[in-house]
């Protein structure tokens, strides 16, 4: 009788510890990548002198890119971003007539590469298949612009009487997309206004954001998110400083350059040279919205599973 109770207890032992190692051979057999990869859509934006607000709808445009996440632990991921925008502005969405009269505007392209750290307020344990994660995200950005704006001729602006023939010469380019960082609209890098330097059309930000990640099931995971770009030049838009005589830029640059600079009807020859065209205290910046949808590289099943 003893024998047989003592057997039982071996068994009873035995199977015990046969179904624990089982169960943290199952924990262990349950592996996650901390590796995502996916697209990202939405919208881009600009803010400066030729937007009423910081927010203008009328500046929205379509912007795209891939993401890259790493997360070694709950509470931070690491992210690499590459996306492609478009940012816009124009005087005639503002509602002073002042600024309307101005009638400058310009387009760009965008490219945003950017690096950050996430701080997520949630932890989702990855054998969860669905939730929730809100999260920030701060870190560097390099973006790459290039404003442009489309040139009108119109040989009765009072500007064009002032530049005489050279102005007529440029009938033929009416309605052409012209770029104007090389035109030192503003008399960047000319004789009488050597200290403006020419900007550059490659930059750096600071981007700094919110959104919601969610999870969806074990290898997909989608997302929401804002994310402004704080930047170190007043010249998204290639509006800054004060206005320069353009018989100064046309003999410098061409007429081209003054005609870009000066774009109102009207003209005073008189009062024109350092007046107001922008405001230099302010820097331009410019902000993404995007939707992620990653996809993270998961299995339950390593090729060695072990006991340790």
């Amino acid at each position: 009788m003893l024998k047989r109770n003592i057997k039982s207890v071996l068994w009873v032992t035995l199977l015990l510890c046969l179904g624990t190692l089982n169960a943290n051979a199952q924990k262990r057999w349950f592996r996650t990548s901390a590796l995502e990869f996916g697209l990202i859509g939405g919208f881009s934006h600009y803010s400066g002198e030729l937007t009423p607000a910081y927010f203008d709808a009328r500046g929205l445009k379509p912007s795209a890119g891939i993401i890259t996440r790493y997360t070694p632990n709950s509470l931070v991921t690491f992210r690499l971003s590459a996306q492609y925008g478009k940012l816009e502005g124009d005087d005639k969405w503002s509602g002073e007539t002042e600024t309307q009269a101005r009638n400058l505007n310009f387009q760009s392209d965008i490219w945003d590469f950017t690096g950050a750290a996430e701080f997520n307020f949630n932890y989702i344990d990855f054998r969860q298949k669905t939730g929730v994660i809100p999260y920030a995200f701060i870190g560097a950005s390099v973006f790459k612009f290039n404003p442009k704006a489309v040139f009108n001729y119109n040989p009765n602006l009072q500007l064009s009487q002032y530049l005489g023939s050279s102005y007529d010469n440029l009938a033929s380019r009416d309605g052409e997309l012209v770029e104007l960082q090389p035109l030192g609209t503003e008399g960047q890098e000319t004789t009488e206004f050597n200290d403006r330097k020419r900007y550059a059309l490659t930059q750096v930000a600071i981007p700094i954001g919110a959104g919601f990640k969610f999870k969806v099931s074990h290898n997909w995971m989608i997302g929401v998110e804002y994310g402004a770009r704080i930047t170190f030049t007043d010249y998204l838009d290639d509006v800054s400083d004060s206005y320069v005589d353009p018989s100064r830029l046309q003999a410098q640059y061409g007429p081209m350059s003054a005609a870009m600079s000066i774009r109102s009807e009207t003209y005073d020859e008189t009062k024109i040279e350092g007046s107001p065209r922008g405001d230099a205290k302010k820097n331009d910046m410019y902000g993404i919205f995007g939707v992620t949808i990653m996809y993270r590289i998961y299995g339950n099943k390593p090729a060695c599973p072990t006991f340790l």
